[in-house]
């Protein structure tokens, strides 16, 4: 069974982009960090050098010759989601979690490096 994301889970692109889940749901935690539900990823930005953004950790480095297009995170495919642990009805984001990314590099996608805890496992 794969961990569940947490706030604090860290995801990376292809164009070695790294950012943090600023903020989980505080209706289910673990050690006091709210889990990521599916579909809270969906929109985020990765951020580049020259226009960073909350919870960044390292920049995008997808350019264009306009100049930087980091990549924007599409949700997660339904093999990241958790058949069995919802809150609110909305499948909690897996380990397995994946998806496509959009940049002025053209399509990339996207990873869960690391879960935020290690404590709570969930079915698929």
């Amino acid at each position: 069974m794969p961990l569940v994301l947490v706030e604090g889970a860290i995801i990376q692109c292809t164009h070695q982009g790294r950012l943090t889940f600023a903020a989980g749901d505080p209706r289910v935690t673990v050690q006091g960090r709210g889990v990521i539900l599916a579909g809270k990823e969906g929109g985020l930005v990765f951020g580049s050098a020259a226009t960073p953004v909350p919870g960044m950790i390292t920049p995008c480095t997808a350019t264009t010759p306009a100049g930087p297009q980091p990549c924007v995170i599409t949700p997660a495919t339904p093999d990241g989601w958790s058949k069995k642990l919802t809150v609110g009805g909305t499948p909690v984001l897996l380990a397995t979690a994946s998806g496509v990314t959009a940049s002025g590099q053209g399509p990339g996608l996207w990873t869960v490096e690391t879960t935020g805890q290690s404590v709570l496992e969930a079915l698929l």
